[in-house]
C-alpha cells in the first residue's frame, strides 16, 4: 500500500469545482463571486486567512466557479515566482500568456502591444518610480515618503539633471502607456463576458521574501489598476504585515500601510475541522491500519477520537493536521507486525511532535519529563479545555505510561514518571483536582491490563523516523 507524505492537490471537477470541498467554503466563494461581480472599476481585494488556513484550495475551487460563471480569470502564485528579482516581469508575462486561453481571446495585436510595453518599462522601473508613479509617498507614511523624495533628488544628483528628469518622465509615460494598454484589453474581455472584469487571483504572497511580497503589492495597485480589472489576493495579513516592518522598520505603520492598497477585505470564516479530518483519516484507510494491528478493543475504540479531539484544537493550522494524519499512515505501514504496539502510542507521539518538536525529542531522549510534556501540551492555544475531558485524561495516562521504565501492573516505578506521582501523592487540598487524578489513575491500570507500556511507545516512536534503539533512557 502506498502512502502520500504530502497531501494530493484537490481534484476540482469544472462542472462541480466545490465537490471535494472539505471545509464547507462554497458559501464564501459565492458572496465573493457576487461581490466581485458588482464592481464598477478598479478594485483590490484581500481573501484573508492564517497560514495553512487552505487559502490555496479554496482560491483553486473558487477560480473554476468564477470561470463557471463567466468571469475571465488569471491566476498567478507569487511563491512560485519568487526566484525572480522583478515582480512586474512576472505578472505581466504570466498575464500575457494566459490572456492567449481565453474564449474568445483578445486580439492578437492588443496582447503583443502589451507584451512590448511591458519590456520597455521593465527597463526603466525601480520600486522607487513605481511608489512616485503611483503617488504613493504622500499617503503611505515617513518612512516611504523619505524613499521617495530620496528617488526623486537623485534625479538631479550626479548627474546632467535635464537628462535625470527626461528619464523620469519617460517612465511615467511609460506607464501611463501600458496600463491604457492592458485597460484596453480589460475592456475588451469585458463587453465578450456581458459587463465581468477580469479577475487577477494572486496566491502565495505572504510565503514570499519581503521585499518581493510587497515589490508585486506595488506593481499591482500602481500599474495594473484599471476598469474591468479586480485584483484577488490570498494572504495572511499579520504575516504580509511583518514583511512590512522587515522592510520600513518595527516602528512604521504596517497595518495602515496596507489598508492602502486593499479596497475591501474578506476574512474566510473557520473550517470545520472535525469533517477535515474524518475525510483525512478515511483517505489514509485509517480504520483498516488499527484492524491489522491487531489491537484490544479499547484502543481500536478510542484511537480516532483521540486524534480528532486534539487536532481540533485551534493551535494547529490545516496543513499540519494533514501533514501530521498522512504522516501517521506511513508510521502505520512502518510499524512492525510481530511487535504488539498500541495505535494510542502511536498517536500520542504523533500529537506531541506535531505540537513542538522540540519538546518531543526532549521527552523521547529522556531531557523532559510526562509532567512537564503535559503541561506544554495543555498550555497550547485551544488545548486546556481538553484537560478535563476523558481524551484529555486517556492522553496523560498514556504518557505516564510511554514514560514508565518498567510498566508492570503490580509495581510501577513512579521515580519514572513526575506525573504519576503528583496524582498519587495528591490530598484534598492539592491543586490537582481529585476527581481527575483519580479518573487518570483508572485510565493508567485500564490501559496496562491491556499491555500498554513503554515499550510499544518505543517502536512507536522508531516509526516516526527517530533512528537510536535506545530512546528513552532513564
Amino acid at each position: 500500500m502506498k502512502i502520500r507524505i504530502q497531501p494530493a492537490e484537490v481534484c476540482i471537477p469544472e462542472d462541480n469545482p466545490f465537490e471535494h470541498d472539505l471545509l464547507g467554503r462554497k458559501d464564501s466563494a459565492e458572496i465573493l463571486t457576487k461581490v466581485v461581480g458588482s464592481i464598477d472599476g478598479p478594485c483590490v481585494l484581500a481573501i484573508d486567512a492564517a497560514w495553512g488556513a487552505g487559502k490555496t484550495t479554496f482560491i483553486n475551487m473558487w477560480a473554476q466557479h468564477l470561470r463557471g460563471e463567466g468571469f475571465p480569470v488569471v491566476k498567478f502564485n507569487a511563491w512560485e515566482t519568487d526566484f525572480a528579482n522583478d515582480p512586474f516581469v512576472a505578472l505581466s508575462t504570466e498575464l500575457t500568456l494566459a490572456l492567449n486561453q481565453f474564449v474568445p481571446p483578445p486580439p492578437t495585436n492588443k496582447i503583443d502591444t502589451v507584451r512590448e510595453l511591458a519590456k520597455k518599462l521593465s527597463l526603466r522601473l525601480v520600486p522607487s518610480v513605481i511608489r512616485a508613479a503611483g503617488a504613493a509617498v504622500s499617503i503611505v507614511g515617513p518612512a516611504v515618503a523619505e524613499m521617495g523624495v530620496n528617488a526623486l533628488n537623485a534625479l538631479t544628483d550626479d548627474g546632467p539633471s535635464d537628462d535625470r528628469l527626461s528619464d523620469y518622465e519617460k517612465s511615467k509615460e511609460a506607464v501611463s502607456e501600458f496600463k491604457t494598454a492592458i485597460g484596453d484589453i480589460a475592456a475588451d474581455l469585458s463587453k465578450t463576458s456581458d459587463g465581468l472584469p477580469l479577475v487577477i487571483i494572486i496566491d502565495e504572497l505572504d510565503r514570499c521574501r519581503p521585499s518581493y511580497a510587497i515589490e508585486l503589492l506595488e506593481v499591482a495597485k500602481h500599474l495594473f489598476m484599471v476598469d474591468h480589472i479586480v485584483f484577488a489576493l490570498a494572504v495572511n495579513r499579520s504575516e504580509l504585515a511583518h514583511s512590512v516592518k522587515v522592510l520600513y522598520g518595527n516602528d512604521f505603520d504596517a497595518a495602515g500601510y496596507l489598508r492602502r492598497f486593499f479596497d475591501i477585505d474578506f476574512r474566510l470564516p473557520a473550517p470545520n475541522r472535525d469533517q477535515f479530518i474524518t475525510s483525512l483519516l478515511t483517505a489514509t484507510e485509517f480504520g483498516q491500519h488499527i484492524t491489522q494491528l491487531q489491537q484490544m478493543s479499547y484502543s481500536a475504540r478510542d484511537s480516532a477520537d483521540l486524534l480528532k479531539g486534539f487536532f481540533n484544537a485551534e493551535h494547529f493550522t490545516l496543513r499540519q493536521i494533514a501533514q501530521a494524519i498522512h504522516r501517521l499512515g506511513l508510521t502505520f505501514v512502518l510499524l512492525p507486525g510481530n511487535i504488539n504496539v498500541s495505535p494510542l502510542q502511536v498517536i500520542l507521539a504523533l500529537i506531541i511532535m506535531t505540537s513542538d518538536t522540540n519538546i518531543y525529542y526532549r521527552f523521547i531522549q529522556g531531557e523532559a519529563s510526562d509532567a512537564e510534556v503535559v503541561d506544554f501540551v495543555f498550555n497550547l492555544p485551544g488545548m486546556s479545555s481538553l484537560r478535563e475531558t476523558s481524551l484529555g485524561k486517556i492522553f496523560e495516562a498514556i504518557i505516564i505510561l510511554s514514560s514508565l521504565r518498567q510498566a508492570i501492573y503490580t509495581n510501577v516505578r513512579e521515580m519514572d514518571s513526575p506525573l504519576l506521582l503528583r496524582y498519587r501523592e495528591f490530598t484534598n487540598d492539592s491543586i490537582e483536582s481529585p476527581s481527575r487524578a483519580h479518573d487518570v489513575l483508572r485510565y493508567v491500570e485500564d490501559l496496562m491490563s491491556f499491555g500498554i507500556n513503554n515499550h510499544g511507545f518505543n517502536v512507536a516512536v522508531q516509526a516516526l523516523g527517530h533512528l537510536s534503539t535506545n530512546l528513552i533512557s532513564r
